[in-house]
């Protein structure tokens, strides 16, 4: 018989779960902010007489600028977060987060509840007559590299993601007085509120697939599958918005 008290002091506490989790937020956004500052200054440099505040504004939705700002964060972040996971010295990264392998049926079965609920989302923004998010037109239209911008989009922001939300933050939470639903309410509310860009519509939708995406970890016990739908359902957008534009 297993002992799920002892197998649960692999883990990282409550607080300290916390705790690690806002620091690889940190790194991210700090990563982040600092490629993409990088970035603009580079641009600036070549218009140095520029002081039209379109153009500069223009910066903040730049594609690339973004792009490559999302793909270093994303491997800072996820970085750090193997780092935390090493320190506790316990268990495996794999064990940790949760990275067993599943198979390709359970996969697909997965891979069609997304395609469902994606549906059912298309429908709701027919009726409300919800538009795109211009944010992402834009930052579509001015990417000059859209390979990096399917790169980050859909491989690096679903990886970080995923093994923070999912994976780090989720398995240390579970762990605790909180359990499984409400872990997956918090993790859920916090990964939407990190979304700003996007209003309130997108941020209430993001938060009910980091449910769905919650009840596929508890119920496949493998974080491929989140990371699976995730993928997908970052693929369907951006193959939406790259067909609108054309």
């Amino acid at each position: 018989m297993i002992d799920n008290n002892n197998a649960d002091n692999n883990y990282w506490s409550l607080w300290s779960t916390i705790g690690f989790s806002l620091l690889i937020l940190g790194t991210f956004v700090a990563a982040q902010t600092l490629t993409f500052f990088i970035y603009v200054a580079d641009k600036l440099k070549d218009h140095a007489d520029i002081t039209d505040e379109a153009f500069l504004n223009s910066l903040l939705t730049n594609g690339d600028a973004i792009s490559i700002s999302e793909i270093i964060a994303a491997i800072a972040g996820i970085a750090i977060t193997f780092l935390f996971i090493y320190l506790r010295k316990q268990l495996s990264i794999e064990n940790y987060l949760s990275l067993h392998s599943v198979s390709f049926s359970t996969i697909l079965k997965y891979l069609a509840l997304m395609i469902a609920a994606m549906l059912i989302i298309a429908v709701i923004s027919t009726i409300s007559n919800h538009p795109e998010p211009q944010i992402m037109v834009d930052i579509y239209h001015s990417a000059k590299s859209p390979a990096l911008l399917w790169f980050a989009l859909i491989i690096a922001a679903p990886f970080f993601e995923e093994i923070l939300f999912r994976g780090f933050l989720f398995e240390g939470l579970q762990r605790s007085s909180l359990g499984i639903i409400s872990t997956a309410i918090i993790t859920s509310a916090v990964w939407a509120s990190i979304h700003l860009q996007y209003g309130l519509y997108e941020i209430v939708i993001i938060f009910f697939i980091g449910l769905l995406l919650s009840y596929a970890k508890i119920k496949s016990q493998s974080l491929y599958i989140p990371i699976a739908m995730h993928i997908l359902m970052n693929l369907v957008a951006t193959v939406e918005i790259a067909l609108n534009l054309n």
